[in-house]
């Protein structure tokens, strides 16, 4: 077999690196984008933000407007024959004119500085611990077992190991016998601390710890029903658990409303002794997208910390056009086309944000008026559609963006969801169904909750045909249990 030579003809796409700086722009969250614009900064010296209180030191004679700079001819910026690597498309004027053509309501209608949005440093729940125990009346050594008692003691506020594998970390360190009735002890003072009940060694002991500690100043009747938790908790525990009742009646001979008092005060007690310190730095949502009314309409506009304002270092570009070394040019020139680009990048990544979001309130006005009952099905397909822009640009836009609006903040992806046809005529999103069915279990009444037959057959009434499955799939996608287990008093 004789080696040939064969020619062949094809096509690929391919993405020059302009592309693939928008599609990485547009993914990205707020934080994560804020760390792309800083890194950008630091690395390229063409690129300035403009800020009321950060302008480049530099000569007034030298600064010129952006336009001026960035649309001088090709033939200016690159006298030394580079015209290949540097684009001649300009960037636009409305480029640099667009703040003050977009429409800003007025701050005391939206403002961005709000409380919750600033970024502050939460104590963890160890370190709470270890700052009470320290300003505690106990001894040295005491504080010591005290610090090993609080390592042990996991995120949910219980803890880890037992009084002997404590003394025995304590002796390992420190070279003396501890006896673990001196641990036990000191864990009984760390479960007297703020909050109540970390340290417990389970559930079982948390909720009879917070039983005990009730303020005594209660009533007879108060006080028995508190004396009847304990009892339940502390010999039925496993009963309690199996939501046996009935059983538990017989064989304590209790009335409905004796258990049915008990079992509610049992209720609201705490389930983990952490539910507070939550530990480490809490970041809240910066909304990217601010939803206001105007003109009785709903409307989007893009949040103004979305993205600082970003300019050509122009001391730099007139050093471009003089300087004869070539080095310096070839530096220079390749840092002004990679400014120039990843502004034209944050300009394509807002205007598609803005028209996404821009969308989304206009097909969802009545969500903003009525709440989530009216929320219409989305789906990404007829958004690409109608935007002229691909199904995977739209997942990008709104992957890890979040609108802020009267009834609360969201994430853009939740206002995306499957249609089912109404039998009224129209359609019903799925997350507007599982509205219907949580509404429908909060007012169920306590004894007699609603089957998912039940639920389905209500359904039925508003216009919504779904089978029963669907409205179990629905049911557990809200975390509720089944009707047998929201029954108040069930069989043993």
């Amino acid at each position: 077999m004789n080696p040939t030579l064969q020619l062949n003809l094809s096509q690929q796409l391919k993405l020059n690196p302009q592309l693939q700086q928008s599609i990485k722009l547009l993914q990205l969250s707020q934080l994560a984008l804020q760390q792309e614009i800083q890194y950008q900064l630091d690395s390229n010296p063409l690129l300035i933000l403009i800020d009321d209180n950060h302008y480049p030191q530099t000569d007034s004679s030298n600064i010129g407007s952006a336009s001026e700079t960035l649309n001088k001819p090709a033939s200016d910026l690159d006298s030394f024959n580079h015209n290949d690597n540097l684009p001649d498309q300009p960037i636009s004027q409305s480029f640099f004119d667009s703040d003050q053509a977009s429409y800003r309501p007025d701050s005391a209608t939206i403002t961005d500085n709000h409380f919750e949005n600033l970024m502050q440093d939460k104590v963890g729940l160890r370190e709470h611990l270890e700052w009470q125990i320290q300003m505690s009346p106990l001894s040295r050594e005491d504080m010591e077992i005290a610090y090993y008692v609080i390592e042990n003691i996991d995120d949910a506020g219980f803890l880890t190991a037992s009084p002997a594998e404590i003394a025995e970390q304590v002796a390992a360190d420190f070279q003396h016998t501890v006896e673990p009735d001196e641990v036990s002890t000191i864990i009984h003072q760390v479960q007297q601390l703020e909050p109540l009940g970390c340290a417990s060694n389970n559930l079982q002991e948390f909720l009879l710890l917070q039983l005990k500690n009730i303020n005594t100043n209660v009533t007879i009747q108060q006080t028995d029903k508190i004396t009847l938790a304990i009892k339940l908790i502390k010999h039925h525990f496993d009963s309690l658990r199996r939501h046996q009742y009935q059983d538990l009646m017989q064989r304590l001979s209790l009335t409905e409303q004796e258990i049915n008092d008990a079992l509610t005060l049992i209720k609201h007690l705490r389930t983990q002794p952490n539910y507070q310190y939550l530990g480490e730095t809490t970041e809240y949502i910066k909304p990217d997208v601010l939803v206001y009314k105007l003109n009785q309409q709903w409307q989007a506009q893009l949040a103004g910390h979305s993205t600082p304002q970003l300019d050509i270092n122009h001391q730099y570009a007139d050093y471009l056009r003089q300087s004869k070394s070539s080095t310096d040019r070839q530096y220079l020139h390749e840092n002004l086309q990679k400014a120039r680009w990843f502004m034209q990048s944050i300009e394509a990544r807002n205007d598609t944000l803005k028209r996404v979001a821009d969308w989304i309130v206009r097909h969802q006005q009545n969500f903003f008026e009525q709440g989530e009952s009216a929320l219409r099905p989305m789906r990404l397909k007829d958004l690409a559609q109608d935007l002229n822009l691909h199904e995977s640009t739209i997942s990008r836009a709104c992957n890890d963006k979040y609108l802020q609006s009267p009834k609360g903040i969201y994430e853009l992806k939740y206002f995306f969801s499957n249609a089912i046809p109404s039998t009224q005529g129209g359609e019903w999103s799925s997350k507007a169904i599982k509205n219907k069915i949580k509404q429908f279990v909060n007012a169920e009444p306590s004894r007699k909750p609603l089957s998912d037959i039940k639920l389905a057959e209500l359904l039925q009434q508003e216009g919504i045909s779904i089978a029963r499955r669907t409205v179990s799939k629905y049911r557990e996608a809200l975390n509720i249990p089944p009707a047998s287990q929201r029954k108040l008093f069930t069989n043993s």
